[in-house]
């Protein structure tokens, strides 16, 4: 995503107020429907006040939402809309939790998300993946769980496979054996856990390469410490957050490494499943 628009949102996120950020949430996500949406909407749709709305628009540098239309309407015409599919806007109502509304929302995270996604992007982690000396896997904060479905997936694919423990303390002793030719595989969304910010810093130091499955907000951040950022999309919820679209980009991560490692795979893959069969003989 490289409008203007977009880059004002990532590089001020962290300086906004929570409600000024639900709303850059839903203008990241949703940056190619600005045209078709007014204010009041875009505010209905992120849960917030028009007054919000407005002190949004002043932070990052605009007069009003006129003057963000007017300018997302000339990068339009000069680029072209970066997708052709529609995805709707709305969250999923309140005491509307059925099967048709949940559908109808991960639908939408699903098709923002790989719409999006740079096939450049997707071939530069795979290659990290499979040439990495060691690959380490960190799920931060709600996401840990996320993480131990990475780990069990790459470690059946590649040998050097480690998961970075919940517990944000024993960090330093792991990143302590770290080093040029590793990489760190990172899944982390908003709100950050405190302790991902010096892990940046040390990968960018250390010669760590950086792969992080992250939201919109996220993004500048990753590219600003030398990593490579893959966007997952998620609608607001209230009080909770979809895993579908980091699920989902793990799985394409896993079957596209797979590709890449042929036969090499196939033989750990093999080894890995003779061995669990002995332990369950015995």
């Amino acid at each position: 995503m490289g409008t203007l628009l977009s880059l004002r949102i990532q590089e001020k996120f962290d300086e906004l107020t929570r409600s000024e950020q639900k709303l850059a949430t839903v203008l990241l996500d949703h940056s190619d429907d600005i045209l078709s949406f007014s204010a009041k909407e875009l505010s209905v749709a992120s849960g917030v006040s028009a007054a919000t709305a407005v002190r949004l628009f002043r932070s990052l540098g605009y007069r009003d939402f006129n003057e963000v239309r007017l300018q997302a309407r000339q990068e339009r015409n000069f680029t072209g809309p970066s997708t052709g599919l529609a995805v709707p806007i709305e969250p999923m109502p309140q005491g509307r939790a059925t099967a048709a509304a949940h559908l109808q929302m991960e639908l939408a995270n699903l098709t923002r998300t790989f719409s999006t996604l740079e096939a450049q992007s997707l071939r530069q982690a795979v290659e990290l993946l499979a040439a990495a000396r060691r690959v380490w896997i960190a799920g931060l904060g709600p996401e840990a769980a996320v993480g131990s479905l990475a780990w069990s997936l790459f470690s059946q694919a590649r040998h050097g496979v480690q998961l970075l423990p919940q517990d944000a303390q024993s960090w330093p002793s792991e990143l302590a054996s770290m080093g040029p030719g590793d990489l760190l595989l990172a899944i982390a969304s908003r709100p950050w856990l405190d302790a991902f910010n010096p892990v940046l810093e040390f990968c960018q130091t250390a010669r760590v390469r950086l792969v992080v499955i992250c939201d919109p907000t996220g993004q500048a951040r990753i590219e600003r410490h030398g990593g490579l950022p893959l966007v997952c999309h998620a609608a607001q919820l209230p009080h909770t957050r979809s895993f579908t679209s980091v699920i989902s980009m793990i799985g394409l991560l896993h079957m596209a490494t797979l590709e890449r490692l042929g036969e090499t795979a196939m033989v750990r893959a093999e080894l890995i499943e003779g061995l669990r069969e002995k332990f369950l003989d015995d």
